[in-house]
């Protein structure tokens, strides 16, 4: 006896199986082989997808289309950052910028992301505490961190001189000047 699950066919009244199977979508002249899993029919290319199998039908379409329009980066990979920074599309929107719509629309490909906005989603998916804010009580600006970062980016002298001035706490204790 086995656990294969089974129903009939709506259309020729064969037996369907629950499983993977390879189906190919097009778009524009793009195409791409995906798993599907589903209800296959046994006689032909019948299938039922139920409840999460659309997810994949719906991530595949994405994609193809994302690669017709020439998508710097996949909707896919839009999505990962997205959710390995932990944030909403509309939260995405703020912290990476684009507006309230803009991951809806880079995660169904109805918006194509710049260079730069695929890039920046790459380095999220690198380093995503980079872009988890932490809660700021008050305008303690800049922070500890952001001090520790100006000291070790900042190589140009008048640049320097500036920021030491304009925000003596980025300054080391003993590159203090007092003016």
């Amino acid at each position: 006896m086995t656990d294969e699950k089974t129903r009939p066919c709506p259309s020729c009244d064969g037996l369907m199986r629950r499983g993977v199977q390879e189906e190919t979508v097009t778009f524009q002249g793009e195409s791409l082989t995906y798993l599907q899993p589903g209800w296959h029919c046994e006689n032909g290319d019948d299938g039922v997808l139920e409840g999460t199998d659309n997810e994949y039908a719906d991530a595949a379409l994405h994609e193809v289309m994302a690669r017709a329009k020439h998508s710097p980066i996949s909707p896919l990979m839009v999505r990962a950052a997205r959710e390995a920074v932990g944030v909403s599309q509309r939260q995405a929107g703020k912290v990476f910028g684009g507006g309230p719509t803009a991951f809806y629309k880079y995660e169904t490909a109805k918006a194509v992301p710049s260079e730069g906005m695929a890039n920046l989603l790459r380095m999220a998916l690198e380093n995503p505490e980079y872009f988890i804010k932490p809660a700021r009580s008050g305008l303690n600006w800049p922070t500890a961190q952001d001090a520790q970062l100006l000291r070790r980016v900042v190589t140009d002298n008048k640049l320097g001189a500036i920021l030491r001035r304009i925000y003596p706490q980025t300054a080391d204790a003993d590159e203090r000047v007092v003016g």
